[in-house]
């Protein structure tokens, strides 16, 4: 699998919302697996398949809407795909396409943004995920795009009852959830050198940089003379 922006955006989403599994069939040897995301927001899905064109070398993959999940799904086969990014996450597998370069470094945490991060009213941008170990990398990643965060801490414990709107069913955590929060301060940084793809969260973070700091905004894929280092 050869390195690239596209493929280290596929990393991030997956560490996050999206999902890798496999169906064993009855034949001895034959294996089923599925790459997929299932999502509220079109943008993200449609990225998403974009990459996983890209990295596969196929034409158009083109998400549908399903109405008894009421999401975007977009689903493909791969093993050699799978093979690289079944769970759990395994960092020291992956960090290699992560950090090929400056770009990869951002696409993946901006496909990890799109699938955990949320933003708040007073400008907070916290991710969210029970993997702790993964959480501290992508906090060392932030930082070499002068990006300050705190945590990991925890969000939600294990065993808390949690209710699912859709279904209206109770269901108890089997994992602590922990969260990351990006600092204010940083968001300039966030915004110039990673970004969402999501069209609202981006326009909502475009429009507090503005705000806030009267500084010029710039597309989150332009990478000036580079606060980044290794």
């Amino acid at each position: 699998m050869k390195p690239s922006e596209e493929l280290a955006y596929v990393i991030g989403v997956v560490c996050g919302d999206g999902y890798v599994r496999m169906k064993r069939r009855v034949r001895k040897g034959y294996n089923y697996v599925w790459i997929g995301l299932k999502a509220k927001d079109k943008e993200f899905v449609e990225e998403f398949a974009r990459c996983l064109a890209k990295v596969l070398g196929r034409r158009q993959i083109r998400p549908r809407f399903r109405d008894d999940v009421g999401k975007y799904v977009v689903e493909v086969r791969s093993q050699t795909l799978h093979e690289l990014l079944r769970k759990p996450v395994g960092l020291d597998r992956l960090k290699k396409y992560i950090e090929r370069c400056e770009r990869c470094v951002a696409a993946f945490l901006r496909g990890f943004a799109d699938s955990e991060g949320s933003l708040d009213k007073n400008g907070n941008i916290t991710n969210y995920n029970t993997d702790q170990r993964l959480l501290t990398y992508i906090m060392d990643l932030l930082r070499r795009f002068n990006i300050e965060s705190t945590g990991p801490r925890i969000h939600v414990r294990r065993g808390t009852i949690i209710n699912d709107p859709r279904t209206e069913k109770k269901y108890s955590r089997n994992k602590d959830c922990h969260r990351l929060h990006i600092r204010a301060s940083s968001n300039i940084n966030f915004y110039r050198y990673i970004g969402f793809t999501i069209t609202s969260k981006q326009a909502w973070l475009e429009n507090y940089v503005k705000r806030n700091t009267g500084a010029p905004t710039l597309p989150p894929t332009i990478f000036p003379h580079s606060t980044y280092s290794k």
